[in-house]
């Protein structure tokens, strides 16, 4: 069986280490690029998740901001 190109919000917030309420206003906002809504359940494109993403110069998840 082929896994999903999708993680649900529930397994972001795992792999992220963030409430899954936390990820889904992050979609209702769209600020996680290729999230979509189908079926009453946001679906996150694993590629916005997934190390390469995360490591680019523009996270496809917005980070805190750090106060020095």
């Amino acid at each position: 069986m082929q896994e999903s190109p999708y993680y649900t919000s529930e397994q972001a917030a795992v792999i992220l280490q963030k409430h899954p309420d936390t990820i889904r206003r992050l979609c209702q906002k769209g600020k996680i690029e290729g999230a979509r809504k189908i079926g009453g359940e946001w679906l996150i494109p694993r590629i916005s998740i997934d190390p390469p993403a995360i490591s680019q110069q523009k996270p496809a998840i917005p980070q805190k901001e750090q106060h020095a």
